[in-house]
């Protein structure tokens, strides 16, 4: 064995790193933020170019925006929420459900000045993140209401489905014609997913997602490749 493949760590520097001088370690002195839907905040922009769903269950972006062959065919970004804070952002949590599990999430950052190394191609290594096979559903429209005369009557422990409150009959006076005939009881993929993000210091991030959906010819929405977005949290770090 030579001695320079049997080379450890010396005081005065790292192997491959011997001009770069060592480092004393860093406290991170953090605080966290919280924004819930509709996420209109000063500091967050909502980018949604065609959908305006107004969904109870969280805000849904489409994640795809232009089809290929179409007429007029632009390449198009898709739907993403926006989050700029005053100092860097060291971490991001993003709470939802898919509109057909499993879903993902995604994230692009925008590093803050000086986490760059001075010899570092900036095109080598975006900072972006994504997060996939996401468990959890909320029930698709056409999953729990049905158009009918009275309530559904239901077959499991808890026979009465959920009653319509009066704050969603008044956004959608149509759905007085008819009644919920399901529960999550009956669906055992209901839920909520969650992604954490550990991320390099960053001025802005940028969140999108989606789900896998399996785009049946016989489906009712076969379109329907949605994440919903109910809750995203960040923790800055503060001067130390």
């Amino acid at each position: 064995m030579t001695a320079k493949s049997d080379r450890n760590q010396a005081p005065e520097g790292v192997p491959g790193y011997d001009r770069e001088p060592r480092r004393p370690r860093r406290k991170l002195v953090t605080e966290e933020y919280e924004y819930e839907l509709p996420f209109n905040y000063e500091n967050v922009t909502v980018l949604r170019r065609h959908y305006e769903g107004s969904e109870f269950h969280g805000m849904e972006l489409n994640p795809v925006n232009s089809y290929a062959g179409t007429e007029d065919y632009v390449p198009t970004a898709g739907d993403a929420i926006v989050v700029q804070e005053p100092y860097p952002i060291v971490r991001v949590v993003v709470i939802g459900s898919a509109c057909t599990p499993p879903g993902y999430v995604q994230i692009e950052c925008e590093p803050a000045d000086g986490w760059r190394r001075p010899d570092e191609l900036v095109s080598v290594m975006p900072v972006r993140m994504r997060i996939n096979n996401l468990w959890g559903m909320h029930l698709r429209w056409d999953q729990w209401y049905a158009r009918c005369e009275g309530e559904v009557q239901g077959v499991g422990p808890d026979e009465a489905y959920e009653t319509m409150p009066p704050a969603l009959l008044e956004m959608y006076p149509g759905l007085a014609e008819g009644a919920v005939k399901t529960h999550a009881r009956e669906w055992p993929l209901a839920g909520m997913s969650c992604a954490l993000f550990e991320t390099p210091p960053s001025r802005k991030v940028i969140v999108s997602g989606g789900c896998e959906t399996p785009g049946w010819q016989s489906d009712n929405f076969p379109d329907d490749f949605h994440y919903s977005f109910r809750t995203i949290r960040t923790v800055i770090r503060l001067p130390s």
